[in-house]
């Protein structure tokens, strides 16, 4: 009877071990998960967001402010929406226009004032969930000057072959949205769907 009892209890024993090892792993993946990108899933979930908000909160709310940083900076190239970099970063590219990428960029200080409050009142981390997501990835330590040196732009155009972008005189660089998005890349939508490389057509991932 006492061996009948003994090996009952240590069955239960490795039962219930069991079962808090196997909660224990699952607590940690749940956790894990919530941190950044840990698997397709995560990334699917990413990208449904993004395409659920793609048309609203990118270039956030219209004003003068809006237009005039349209108007200054697309002259030059695409007036990326605010929504795609971190208040950091475009606190940081407001306050080096002197040496813009190599270029004087320099605006009358009231347009400087109006174009830094537009951009940061609409920045990625101060927007929308949708926009907060395109900080995955940065640390706080972080703070990117190019839209495609973001983690969020590198995943999107993983799968685009260099020779298509950087190799194509008709695009020229990943940094040249309109040539494949046209037109609705100044409004904020980079439909992945609607992709047209030149030279090489729609793209179909």
């Amino acid at each position: 009877m006492n061996e009948r009892i003994a090996l009952w209890r240590w069955y239960l024993g490795t039962v219930l071990l069991g079962g808090a090892l196997g909660l224990g792993i699952i607590g940690l993946a749940s956790a894990d998960g919530v941190s950044g990108y840990t698997g397709e899933e995560d990334e699917d979930r990413w990208e449904e967001d993004y395409d659920d908000g793609r048309q609203s909160g990118l270039s956030g709310t219209p004003g003068a402010g809006r237009e005039l940083y349209r108007a200054e900076c697309s002259a030059c190239h695409l007036a990326y929406p605010a929504g795609l970099l971190p208040r950091r970063s475009w606190q940081a590219l407001m306050s080096g226009l002197d040496n813009h990428f190599g270029e004087n960029a320099e605006l009358l200080p009231d347009d400087s004032d109006r174009i830094s409050n537009y951009l940061l009142a609409n920045a990625a981390d101060t927007q929308s969930r949708v926009t907060r997501r395109f900080l995955r990835g940065l640390t706080s330590d972080e703070t990117p000057l190019r839209v495609t040196d973001t983690p969020f732009f590198k995943r999107q155009h993983r799968e685009i072959p260099d020779r298509r972008v950087t190799g194509n005189p008709e695009v020229g660089g990943f940094s040249q949205c309109q040539a494949c998005h046209g037109d609705a890349a100044q409004r904020g939508v980079f439909d992945e769907d609607t992709v047209v490389i030149p030279g090489y057509g729609r793209w179909d991932d």
